[in-house]
């Protein structure tokens, strides 16, 4: 019986860190990207012109949910969300307005205002940008809530840091065929003038 204990205390660990303890267990374990691994970069032949790779697209970064207070992790129970990757390699115009309408229709504020720019210019002069994008902040919040995927957008380039995006925004039976002007900052695009051009 005396031999048992200290293998006990030995074994207690490994069990523990098995699912045990605060972090959750994982429960379907044949998903497919729990073996996923990440590929070698391609290798451009020689003679062969290399892609352009301002707007590449950047892979974001895995968080598994579930931290106890050990400091384990579970699994990971949702993908990681591609639009809320931050890093070294530009967005496309594209993606930031797709990443404005799904975090609109998600009613994430927050997420909604960090896209656009410092230097947004309001659309009607009776309110200031700051003042304006507190209305938009409240009207994400608690305002009718649009599909989160737009329609017919095009981009339309204006030199190599300036974007005009036209699309269409649906709010149930309503319609608004919008635009967005965007510019290179940084890292990403960010929105510095919003205009309605049409109401359906």
């Amino acid at each position: 019986m005396n031999k048992l204990v200290p293998l006990f205390a030995v074994l207690l660990p490994l069990l523990a860190a098995c699912g045990g303890g605060d972090a959750p267990v994982c429960t379907e374990k044949d998903q497919p990207y729990l073996t996923s691994r990440s590929n070698p970069l391609l290798k451009v032949p020689d003679g062969m012109t290399q892609p352009n790779r301002a707007e590449a697209l950047a892979i974001p970064e895995v968080k598994p949910v579930g931290q106890g207070a050990s400091g384990r992790t579970s699994c990971l129970d949702e993908p990681p969300s591609y639009f809320r990757a931050t890093g070294t390699n530009a967005r496309s115009p594209e993606e930031v307005v797709a990443s404005w309408a799904q975090a609109w229709a998600n009613r994430e504020a927050d997420a909604v205002i960090a896209l656009y720019s410092s230097t947004f210019t309001a659309p009607t002069e009776s309110a200031g940008s700051s003042a304006w994008l507190e209305q938009r902040r409240e009207q994400v919040a608690t305002g009718p809530v649009p599909d989160s995927v737009v329609e017919g957008m095009r981009v339309e380039p204006e030199g190599d840091d300036r974007r005009i995006v036209r699309f269409t925004q649906k709010f149930g039976a309503n319609s608004l065929r919008k635009e967005l002007v965007l510019v290179r900052e940084g890292g990403s695009w960010r929105i510095v003038a919003e205009q309605v051009a049409e109401v359906k």
